[in-house]
């Protein structure tokens, strides 16, 4: 675009002249002009018209392109004009709208009014999907009108004009009544809805403008209107169309048929919101009774579908203009639609999550609920911002877990569960010498218990930022207990235990609090570890270095499982004399003379419940371990071909060598985990002597990969058929766990396939370069999130 100037004039004017003159009288004077203080060009500008040189430019423009200068900075883009977009000026937008044209109180065939409401709640499907309010139910003129009406009372929320008549709907007039009693009790149900939702939404477990936008524009959803007199009028409502239905009936017509459908389509509408809003606001009522309401939605989801196509969309009863008449300082955005059959499926989602959740009840231990939180993170598509809210308010009733027990009973019951300590170390006295520190450690456990699982109620790819943080709380927890269980007075809770039963020798503490915290810490490294590859984090070059990686924490929390296996098997083999789970006869510092109490050991009972939880865990984690080789066996065969980079061994360019040396990547790919403690994270060196495979062939390397991916199809065949006889009640961990088998099934056997396609191309090293590169696309659907498929092909 060309710089306008005036013809031999600068743009730039100065009253003084280059020697210092005032040239101002000078002029006045050639003008015959008296004094004035208005400033005078020294010479009248001639402009010249540009019309046609600006529209042969922006013909060179495609929309959508930015002009701009070299000096134009990201900043200015917040003052710089979109030509044409009527979003720029609100002013203009509702000027030229033609919403102040629809009247709101007029009557409308029953198909027009079919099209507002599933219209309307497609809105609302999409809201709970992210959109704001303002680009989805706000839109609606009708929610307007009954918002702008609403005075605190429900009569008050109509549909009439500025002079606050109320609409009385005649029924000799039914289009009016399709209007103002259906249309009206729909909005009303609809707004009220929002507000349950809203409300349960306003919590720490979803972030604002990132899973959904709750903002109002100070508008009142009839917050303080009870949910009792919504329903009223969606049951008088119903009433209503039964009775017209009937008077209907009597007629056979074509008309009369068409009405009946409509009918039906009003009464199943009107009643699947009554039946929502009272499960929304049966949120926190006994599981049963929610249950028995969502059950209900089925029939009528069907009902509305199948008379969906009786209605007549009516556009001109939504308009973007109404956001420019929101308190909202934002211009106006567009809205955002869904369609009526994508809104169902929202809606069976929703209703279905909120039914899920309820399963959280029916636990046997804090190892099942984990388990279960686990599933339902790893789901997809994600749960909805207000099912995955509704699962932590379930969880979490009153500060108590399931309304139920407190936090400290979940942290013992979940000790208890994994190492089977003695119960007299929860229980005690306060004349105890490490009574105080006990206390401070489970009052820090709770808290990182309770993070623990508000934080896996995030979206995914929050929980895994949040976890990052987790962490390092768990990581300071673990010194603390060490601290604590290294004290004198706590050995008798953890007596030495003989690795010999012949010999005799003492050699293995139990340590149950450092053995808990230090299993849920790997527990959530293997989860951030692994969830990078479900969320593309990772490169295809940094996949070798996460899977050798998670390879080894895997190892490590194998390790530790078999230790307090050991500890139990241990313990569950000593007689039942309680005097050898102890430690010797000691006499106490306190009361010197006095033998320090006998600690009973735990019941048979619990020791093979832990033992049967750790061996499903174990089985897990093998599972997990071998495909972690299989794929790592893989991906070198392909870095062998030439198709890949290798991460640790690859040339580097020089200008970029500081800041892409591999010691380097290495170090801020494996950030989260420096500051952990234990287990430490291993040096460059050591990954790169460890995970060197460039000795091998492609063929031994493919060989290898499908051993190892077959070993953990075969695992994962003995995992599902764990039978985990000693818990109580074993339904909610033994669904869950079922769903994350047969994911890790399918990418079993999605990598074999994905190998044998690799094998019958005969690679050979360095045979595809950059002239003829395999083509590799990473695929998450149907497979376990933490192991999605390579899809090999040639490319072109």
């Amino acid at each position: 675009m060309g710089t306008l100037e005036a013809s031999g004039i600068s743009l730039t004017a100065s009253t003084n002249d280059a020697n210092g003159g005032d040239r101002t009288n000078d002029n006045r004077a050639i003008h015959g002009t008296s004094e004035s203080n208005i400033e005078i060009p020294t010479i009248a500008p001639n402009y010249v018209d540009i019309t046609d040189i600006f529209s042969k430019e922006t013909q060179k423009i495609k929309p959508g392109e930015l002009a701009m200068s070299e000096t134009f900075e990201l900043v200015n883009a917040i003052n710089a004009l979109e030509m044409m977009d009527l979003k720029m000026d609100t002013g203009l937008l509702d000027m030229l709208s033609h919403d102040k044209e629809f009247d709101t109180k007029a009557s409308r065939s029953a198909r027009k009014v079919l099209g507002v409401m599933d219209e309307l709640f497609a809105m609302e499907m999409s809201w709970h999907t992210g959109g704001a309010l303002s680009q989805t139910v706000f839109t609606c003129l009708y929610i307007e009108q009954a918002l702008n009406n609403f005075n605190g009372s429900v009569s008050s929320a109509h549909f009439g004009d500025e002079s606050n008549d109320v609409p009385i709907p005649s029924d000799k007039d039914l289009e009016s009544v399709f209007v103002h009693v259906v249309l009206r009790e729909f909005v009303l149900g609809i707004i009220k809805t929002c507000d349950l939702s809203r409300r349960r939404l306003q919590c720490n477990e979803i972030l604002e403008d990132e899973d959904i936008v709750t903002q109002t524009y100070s508008l009142d959803l009839m917050q303080f209107v009870p949910v009792a007199d919504i329903c009223t009028g969606l049951i008088d409502a119903i009433s209503k169309m039964k009775q017209l239905r009937t008077e209907t009936e009597i007629h056979h017509n074509q008309e009369a048929s068409n009405l009946l459908g409509c009918i039906d389509g009003f009464i199943s509408r009107l009643e699947l919101r009554l039946m929502v809003i009272k499960a929304l606001d049966s949120a926190d009522d006994v599981p049963e009774k929610q249950i028995e309401l969502l059950d209900g939605t089925g029939d009528l989801i069907r009902t509305v579908m199948s008379t969906h196509s009786l209605a007549e969309p009516l556009p001109v009863a939504f308009s973007i203009a109404i956001q420019g008449r929101l308190e909202c300082g934002m211009p106006p955005r567009p809205k955002v639609e869904t369609s009526f059959g994508d809104g169902i499926r929202i809606l069976e989602r929703l209703l279905s999550g909120m039914k899920d959740v309820l399963r959280v009840h029916d636990y046997g231990s804090l190892g099942d609920i984990t388990a279960y939180f686990e599933e339902f993170a790893m789901r997809r598509p994600t749960e909805l911002p207000y099912v995955r809210c509704q699962l932590f308010k379930r969880f979490l009733v009153n500060r108590k877990i399931v309304g139920k027990f407190s936090m400290r009973d979940a942290v013992i019951a979940d000790i208890t569960d994994l190492c089977c300590p003695s119960p007299a170390l929860f229980a005690i006295d306060e004349s105890h010498s490490c009574h105080q520190a006990l206390e401070m450690f489970f009052t820090r456990a709770e808290v990182c218990f309770e993070n623990l699982f508000s934080v896996m109620c995030h979206n995914r790819s929050r929980l895994r930022q949040r976890l990052c943080g987790v962490i390092l709380d768990w990581d300071s927890l673990q010194v603390d207990s060490e601290h604590l269980e290294s004290n004198h007075d706590m050995l008798e809770f953890s007596p030495l235990l003989s690795t010999d039963q012949r010999s005799g020798e003492e050699g293995l503490r139990a340590l149950p609090l450092s053995s808990w915290v230090y299993f849920r810490k790997l527990q959530i490294m293997v989860w951030i570890v692994f969830m990078g590859f479900e969320l593309d984090i990772y490169r295809l070059d940094e996949w070798p270095l996460m899977l050798w990686y998670g390879d080894y924490v895997l190892g490590v929390m194998d390790s530790h499982i078999a230790r307090i296996e050991m500890v139990l098997e241990i313990m569950a083999a000593l007689p039942p004399d309680s005097s050898t789970h102890s430690t010797k006869p000691r006499k106490s510092k306190k009361n010197k003379g006095k033998l320090a109490s006998v600690v009973p050991p735990p019941s048979p009972q619990s020791i093979m419940r832990s033992r049967s939880w750790l061996a499903g865990l174990r089985s897990q984690m093998a599972a997990y371990k071998e495909l972690c080789q299989g794929y790592m066996c893989f991906i070198a065969a392909l870095v062998r071909a030439g198709c890949v980079r290798s991460f640790a061994v690859s040339q580097l360019d020089q200008s970029k060598k500081e800041f892409m040396a591999p010691e380097l990547l290495y170090r801020l790919r494996l950030k989260p985990f420096s500051t952990i403690g234990v287990p430490e994270v291993p040096s460059f060196e050591t990954y790169k002597r460890l995970s060197d495979l460039r000795d091998w062939q492609i063929d031994p390397l493919l060989d290898n990969a499908q051993i190892t991916v077959n070993k953990a199809r075969n695992m994962t065949d003995a995992w599902s058929k764990l039978k985990p006889e000693q818990q109580v009640n074993s339904k909610l961990v033994q669904e869950s766990s079922a769903k994350m088998q047969q994911n890790l099934k399918r990418s079993c056997i999605g990598t074999n396939v994905a190998i044998s396609v690799v094998r019958q191309m005969k690679l050979q090293p360095g045979s595809f370069g950059k002239e003829n590169k395999l083509k590799i696309s990473i695929q998450h659907d149907n497979f376990h999130p933490f192991f999605p498929i390579l899809s090999v092909s040639t490319g072109n």
